[in-house]
């Protein structure tokens, strides 16, 4: 699953990689000939006119470039832009989609070739977007706190509401049975639903202290989920019966971030062989890597352990473990913008290997390709903006009162003294 705060991004397929930027993305083909298969530009028109989005097909064969032309009308108020906001690919490979900022989910079809399916209007602006593990549907949460679900097979039909929160929700997954969805939102919490009767709420996972921006879930051991947000944590539960296992705090991490608050977590990715989690953190140049130790027996228990940083040389957009077990790096560095690290239990933190034979050549075509970063370089991310405003409406309201008291006070004070001068005159 892709979120939609990150500038430059990754998206590790089983066949293909997908290098992402501002409106474009290209696909490229990581065991044949590491050319760019397919890429694809999105096109914002304004309202009353029609959306047209542009592809391209490079193969050995031909270099023709093949124009589609995409239906849809945006949806909701406002003029969106042309950004991606949020990507995703099946666990098959066979789909891959990615959901824009003008309110349009669009889906592709990779096997036997690329080959764009349609585009449909979503309700508001995506946030995060995931496959279900069968495939058959489209997950998608949104600014607003809802989850819709879009069909695969049947490509026009519009989304199905599936659940919704009270506050924008920033991330989702999916048990790789498809029995629960998980959803973590700006207020602090993680639901924890049944899938598909998502009227039925299993549980929560509480225990965060700022908005929660990264979930994944753990296949091996059952029952494990970790979770990364703005409170400068990474926090491990046993979400199936909502317990917290594990807390671990990243501010001994980021001593060269210049800010008061706490380190946000952008990207939180696991790899189940060696049991590796990555941590990407907004604004640090280096990405944290934990291992996860676990225990079945005679409770399930895990915790992170063996904490150490993965110096980058620049600012990193994104990272992502591919199935093999390899770290993909992306970063803005020119001539260096996309590294291949793997794990070495005798190696760390952890070698980079972008230079081996199977890797040289796809990284060479890529890192060759800096003008196609160009517009993610001065991006800035949207977490700012979620924190939360408190405001005191308490210490006007008593201060009010106390002038009011003292006033009062003052008035009999005047009336008290007033009588005693009748009386006195009175009695003369």
């Amino acid at each position: 699953n892709g979120t939609s705060f990150k500038m430059a991004s990754l998206q590790c397929m089983k066949k293909y990689l997908v290098v992402e930027s501002g409106n474009s993305f290209k696909v490229y083909d990581r065991y044949g000939q590491h050319d760019v298969v397919y890429s694809h530009s999105i096109v914002c028109r304004p309202k009353g006119e029609e959306k047209k989005s542009e592809g391209s097909k490079a193969t050995e064969e031909t270099s023709e470039k093949d124009e589609e032309k995409v239906k849809g009308e945006g949806g909701g108020e406002g003029q969106g832009s042309d950004k991606i906001l949020a990507r995703g690919c099946s666990v098959s490979d066979e789909y891959f989609a990615v959901a824009t900022d003008n309110k349009e989910l669009i889906l592709w079809q990779t096997k036997p070739a690329w080959k764009h399916v349609s585009t449909r209007t979503v309700a508001r602006r995506c946030t995060a977007l995931a496959f279900t593990f069968k495939g058959d549907a489209i997950l998608i949460a949104d600014k607003s706190g809802d989850v819709y679900s879009f069909s695969v097979s049947d490509p026009e039909a519009s989304g199905t509401l599936l659940l919704g929160h009270l506050s924008m929700l920033l991330d989702i997954a999916v048990k790789y049975d498809d029995s629960f969805l998980i959803t973590c939102d700006r207020d602090e919490k993680i639901r924890i639903s049944h899938y598909p009767n998502t009227f039925s709420i299993y549980g929560y996972c509480l225990g965060h202290t700022e908005y929660i921006t990264a979930l994944c879930l753990s296949p091996n051991p059952k029952g494990i989920l970790l979770s990364g947000g703005a409170d400068g944590t990474v926090r491990v539960w046993d979400w199936l019966n909502g317990r917290e296992l594990h807390v671990e705090h990243l501010d001994k991490f980021c001593g060269d971030l210049k800010d008061d608050r706490p380190p946000v977590v952008s990207k939180l990715v696991c790899s189940w062989i060696g049991k590796l989690v990555a941590v990407l953190v907004d604004g640090l140049d280096s990405v944290i890597l934990f291992k996860l130790h676990t225990e079945v027996t005679p409770h399930l228990d895990a915790q992170l352990i063996q904490s150490e940083p993965l110096p980058c040389e620049g600012k990193v957009w994104d990272i992502g473990f591919d199935f093999e077990g390899y770290l993909w790096v992306a970063q803005a560095v020119k001539g260096n913008t996309v590294q291949v690290y793997r794990y070495i239990p005798s190696c760390r933190p952890l070698q980079c290997v972008s230079a081996q034979e199977q890797f040289t050549q796809l990284t060479t075509a890529i890192n060759s390709d800096w003008d196609f970063f160009q517009d993610s370089l001065h991006e800035e991310t949207m977490y700012s903006g979620l924190y939360k405003k408190h405001f005191d409406n308490l210490t006007p309201y008593f201060e009010r009162k106390e002038e009011r008291m003292k006033g009062k006070k003052r008035k009999d004070n005047k009336s008290e003294e007033g009588s005693k001068k009748v009386r006195s005159e009175e009695v003369i």
